[in-house]
């Protein structure tokens, strides 16, 4: 039996593209740009940059007004759920895996711990899995105001031993995720991670720091 599995959320278990867009779109009517969802949807592969995505809509901010932007772009993710789903599958996926697991726990770099615990609720995640990690939590943990998001890897694997903490793992650690910096935190700790797809990052970004890779979660009972 596997010992212990961490999974991230966003892009992992969750599809927050739909998400991502409307919150593009919201930003963007503040400062004076009616873009469509459609067109907003074409770009979707540079959602998660956002200053790739203004320069494809020949949109100049200045540091000020993308601070704003960068900031309503948060405020609109973590206070609007309506537009984020389970990727089709990832819940009787998990629930094979939880047969065949001691312990499973998510993790994420976001900072909101309460509404990360809502949205996890929301989405019946909570019967499977015991406790969320979040960035926030890091933070207490560490007797801190806040932890940087970046550098991304360092606060990564601190959040990886956090989630650990007070488990018999021997080492028998999996770790799911949908980005290179994910499954580089938990391979440099000498962990088995799982890549999936349904992210920004190709299968040729992932490579390098994945010992499996599925199209999406709920192919993780062909490992086993």
């Amino acid at each position: 039996m596997m010992r212990v599995f961490l999974s991230d959320l966003d892009g992992t278990l969750i599809d927050i593209r739909e998400r991502l867009v409307h919150a593009h779109q919201t930003a963007l009517h503040h400062f004076g740009h009616e873009i469509s969802l459609e067109r907003l949807r074409s770009l979707s592969l540079a959602m998660l940059r956002t200053k790739q995505l203004l320069t494809s809509l020949n949109i100049s901010l200045s540091s000020v007004e993308f601070s704003k932007y960068n900031k309503m772009i948060s405020d609109y993710f973590y206070s609007d759920w309506r537009h984020s789903e389970l990727f089709p599958g990832t819940l009787e996926a998990l629930e094979k895996l939880r047969t065949m697991t001691k312990t499973m726990r998510l993790i994420t770099s976001r900072r909101h711990i309460d509404t990360t615990q809502k949205e996890v609720r929301r989405l019946g995640l909570d019967r499977l899995f015991e406790s969320v990690f979040t960035r926030g939590d890091l933070a207490r943990a560490e007797g801190v105001d806040k932890i940087p998001l970046l550098p991304f890897v360092p606060h990564r694997r601190r959040l990886i031993h956090l989630a650990l903490q007070g488990l018999d793992h021997q080492g028998d650690v999996w770790v799911a995720g949908d980005t290179p910096g994910e499954l580089k935190a938990a391979k440099d700790l000498g962990f088995t991670t799982i890549g999936v797809l349904t992210g920004f990052a190709g299968r040729e970004d992932l490579e390098p720091f994945a010992h499996h890779i599925l199209n999406s979660i709920a192919e993780i009972g062909s490992l086993f």
